[in-house]
């Protein structure tokens, strides 16, 4: 089974339980019951990383997604000003021809950690219904499959204190795979 499509049926699944309620696909519900789509999330995350543009994110949303998705600039620019009302994003700088640069606010910061909390917390759940997808997907089980997701699994269960241990023997696991490609 190629990657992407593992990644799909996890993000799949991972909006579909969220914080034990069942709010439909790309949907999360933080812990306040706010609910959040997909877009938002990834507006407040990669905000979070550093302020950009409206511009900015449509093209970082393709490059990430492999060109896979892109909305549209009438689903986006709608929804940074919607944020911006809501107080979770602002604007940080207008830059050379208008262009409006976005940052976050910490009170998007603090929806998008909370988001991240409930999300760990439901990795649980998501391990229950792994095969299930495999199976409606049509994908065949293999045993490195099986062993990435187990990685994953594994990792999201790891304190952060042992975060730095855990990046350096994930690093130098990768470092041994590229030597047998």
């Amino acid at each position: 089974m190629r990657t992407d499509s593992l990644n799909s049926i996890i993000l799949y699944h991972k909006s579909i339980y969220i914080n034990n309620n069942m709010t439909g696909i790309w949907k999360f519900v933080s812990i306040e019951g706010k609910e959040v789509r997909l877009l938002t999330l990834f507006v407040l995350h990669s905000l979070n990383e550093k302020p950009r543009s409206g511009y900015d994110l449509l093209k970082l949303i393709s490059e990430r997604t492999g060109g896979g998705w892109t909305p549209s600039k009438g689903t986006l620019y709608p929804l940074l000003k919607q944020l911006d009302e809501e107080g979770l994003i602002e604007v940080s700088s207008i830059g050379k021809r208008s262009k409006i640069i976005y940052d976050v606010t910490p009170q998007g910061k603090k929806l998008l950690f909370t988001l991240r909390k409930v999300n760990k917390e439901s990795e649980q759940k998501f391990s229950k219904f792994r095969e299930l997808f495999m199976e409606m997907f049509g994908e065949e089980k293999t045993v490195l499959q099986d062993l990435t997701f187990k990685i994953q699994e594994t990792v999201g269960k790891i304190p952060p204190q042992k975060e730095e241990e855990t990046v350096r023997i994930l690093e130098e696991c990768i470092s041994n795979l590229k030597k047998i490609e």
